[in-house]
């Protein structure tokens, strides 16, 4: 087991032992002997102490009384279970809890939580909705928790509009939300981009830099609403502000801002989006255009300024680079390829929350569900360009 498990594990055997001393207290109308409770009780501790919780977990549920005073260590024994991944003896020991009618308001509306955490936990999205509208009703302690699970649960399912709904109450409480909600209003102008519905797209969009003017993905959008209503113009200045506020994610921008400026028969106006973006951070996709962009000019010059540019942030994004420089090696063809292919399978971005990689942009990952937590992966941030 490791340690967070084992931590959590010993804390419950503490719990316990002082519980048992409540098994001498125990109603006389129960139909078990005193003695058999407290044997399965012990049973029970023992095989916790040898590291056999699966039946120790067992013992405990028949053996423990379920009153305020010992909720505690079910909700504990519940805990282990469901990291261990055993669901279902979880939702069995909440759902006896429950059951009981002794215990305090506070405490039910506690064990609702958890059990709605193991429905969410199992899959059961349905019950886990469904118990968390009753806790969140109930307006009691448990609350913000019901709704932050809840904002959870409509993320997982993709129901953006439910999930903007859920975080009213939370924005009022916390700051950090306020980044999450926006890209909740992102992703239904996504939906409404791909169905062409540039007027809702842009009034989404609009919620969405209102809701967090700092981040970069509303402007991203703002831009792709203008460039389909030919707004050329407008669509640059967008992605120029998206570019300022998360510079290492320009290379997920190039496509959209070469497109815009050969539409307006303006190749130095990309020229100078690249430099300027590189003196922001050293990408190299953009050494990569801007080589393409120069080496018909002064191939010799080019290669030069690329150089110092590559010696001042190196990347192993960069070998393919530099490959293509008329350096006098002859390397075979096959052997470029293949490094090429292998440069861009390492190259991409990654979470900086949990260390996930994808070639695209990502901006909620799909491993942590964390929002913006994507940066361009392999690049090594240095001095200031030397770029004029």
């Amino acid at each position: 087991m490791d340690l967070p498990h084992n931590i959590l594990l010993y804390a419950l055997l503490l719990t316990a032992v002082a519980a048992g001393f409540f098994l001498g207290r125990k109603d006389r109308r129960r139909k078990r002997p005193q003695q058999a409770v407290i044997t399965d009780y012990y049973h029970g501790l023992n095989f916790l102490l040898e590291d056999r919780p699966e039946l120790g977990a067992d013992r405990f549920i028949e053996a423990m009384e379920v009153s305020d005073a010992t909720v505690d260590v079910h909700l504990a024994m519940a805990s282990v279970v469901r990291r261990r991944g055993e669901l279902e003896k979880a939702i069995r020991i909440h759902q006896n809890l429950l059951a009981s009618p002794v215990l305090s308001q506070a405490n039910k509306q506690l064990v609702e939580m958890e059990l709605a955490r193991d429905y969410h936990a199992g899959g059961l999205l349905d019950r886990a909705e469904k118990l968390l509208l009753q806790v969140i009703r109930r307006r009691g302690t448990q609350e913000t928790a019901g709704l932050e699970l809840l904002l959870d649960l409509y993320e997982q399912e993709r129901e953006w509009q439910s999930a903007i709904d859920v975080s009213a109450k939370l924005v009022r409480r916390s700051d950090k939300t306020r980044v999450r909600v926006c890209h909740l209003y992102c992703e239904l102008a996504e939906q409404a981009l791909a169905k062409t519905d540039v007027r809702q797209a842009l009034v989404c969009a609009d919620k969405a830099q209102a809701m967090a003017a700092n981040e970069a993905r509303p402007y991203w959008i703002l831009s792709r609403v203008e460039l389909a209503q030919n707004n050329h113009r407008r669509a640059l200045r967008n992605l120029q502000k998206a570019t300022e506020r998360s510079p290492e994610l320009v290379g997920a921008y190039l496509a959209v801002y070469r497109s815009i400026c050969e539409s307006l028969q303006n190749p130095d106006e990309y020229e100078r989006f690249l430099r300027q973006s590189l003196r922001s951070y050293p990408d190299p996709e953009l050494l990569r255009e801007l080589f393409e962009l120069r080496q018909q000019d002064d191939a010799a010059e080019t290669q030069e300024m690329l150089l110092k540019e590559i010696a001042r942030a190196p990347s192993q994004a960069h070998l393919s680079l530099l490959l293509e420089f008329d350096l006098g090696l002859d390397l075979a063809r096959e052997i470029k390829t293949q490094i090429g292919d292998i440069v861009r399978r390492q190259a991409g971005y990654q979470c900086e929350n949990c260390g996930f990689t994808s070639p695209q942009v990502a901006w909620h990952c799909p491993s942590c569900r964390a929002w913006s937590s994507f940066r361009a992966a392999g690049r090594i941030k240095s001095a200031p360009t030397s770029l004029p």
